[in-house]
């Protein structure tokens, strides 16, 4: 069962800045185990490849790959008729059919460690959060499902990359015979913490790639598509979650705090009066919640789909300088 768990959001090339904080765990956090993995967005990448300790090849992918290594925008009028999406993903599928080998997937399945992707079925607009290991569940917010074959763990991440309406949505094939395809996970039903509490994490690490408070956009909108890409961008790149967990932690020691001083006035079988039918909070606990994530708005174009090397280069760094501010502020 999970005790330390790591979730991160997506957001395109972003993801660079998670990639950064990763490298900073592991390199001057080495104490710090993992139990569980989940990524959505850039992050289905990210995800396993830090659950195998392969943060060079993260660091190298996220610093190196161009906008044309991932999707191709040049066709965008011209399939909008008769396509499911705006752009081209051939490019990301052929790159993640590169990085997820055969011996990588067989890596995954063989680890200890819970490794979750997540897409969004578009025919029941239900989370799912997709394994190389463990075992099938619907339950009441979410469907688990376990892939045991290569070619559709990797369609599960395309699935999870995939951006709706700019990219295409995937079918992944070792599912039942019904229609069922996957976008992006992301956004306010990607609920990673409430997965990892429910895994029995008790302490989670959470890489956000947006900040606390958003910033101002510089740009103005001037065409359909950057309408269409903020609004995209905004409800992919979200986590459900941070806000419950907080204010459950504060329930939880306001009522040890309550339960505390009823005993010191001689109250007797404190514990009685809390023994209620409906109790909200029965077999809660509290939870240890590291939230990693940048000060000020990320500078990224297209809603985070277009790699500019350079430019996540910066964010890679401002990872660094984030997790550590996090890390040595405990």
């Amino acid at each position: 069962m999970a005790t330390t768990a790591l979730v991160i959001s997506g957001g395109g090339s972003r993801g660079a800045f998670a990639v950064g904080a990763l490298k900073y765990l592991y390199a001057q956090q080495p104490t710090i185990a993992f139990d569980l993995f989940c990524g959505t967005g850039t992050s289905a990448i990210i995800a396993p490849l830090a659950a195998l300790g392969e943060i060079n090849l993260l660091e190298k992918l996220f610093t190196s790959n161009s906008t044309a290594d991932i999707v191709s925008t040049s066709t965008m009028m011209q399939r909008f008729p008769q396509n499911n999406s705006l752009y081209n993903a051939t490019a990301l599928t052929q790159k993640i059919n590169n990085i997820f080998t055969d011996n990588r997937f067989r890596a995954l399945q063989q680890l200890e460690q819970e490794v979750f992707v997540t897409g969004k079925c578009l025919q029941t607009n239900r989370t799912t959060y997709f394994s190389p290991g463990g075992n099938d569940a619907v339950r009441k917010d979410y469907d688990m499902v376990s892939l045991h074959d290569n070619y559709s763990f990797r369609e599960a991440v395309l699935a999870s990359c995939s951006m709706p309406v700019f990219m295409p949505p995937v079918e992944v094939a070792s599912l039942p015979d019904h229609v069922q395809q996957f976008t992006n996970g992301g956004g306010a039903h990607y609920n990673a913490i409430k997965l990892a509490i429910d895994e029995g994490a008790t302490t989670i690490y959470a890489i956000l790639l947006t900040p606390e408070i958003p910033g101002e956009e510089a740009l103005l909108f001037k065409t359909l598509l950057d309408i269409l890409e903020r609004q995209v961008d905004h409800t992919t790149n979200e986590m459900a979650g941070l806000e419950l967990t907080g204010f459950i932690n504060d329930s939880l020691n306001y009522i040890d705090a309550v339960k505390n001083k009823m005993k010191a006035a001689g109250i007797p079988d404190v514990e009685d009066y809390f023994d209620v039918p409906v109790n909200p909070f029965r077999e809660k606990k509290i939870v240890n919640l590291h939230i990693i994530r940048p000060q000020q708005t990320l500078d990224v174009h297209m809603g985070g789909l277009e790699f500019r090397p350079d430019e996540m280069k910066e964010m890679l760094d401002e990872g660094e300088r984030s997790a550590a501010k996090v890390m040595q502020g405990k």
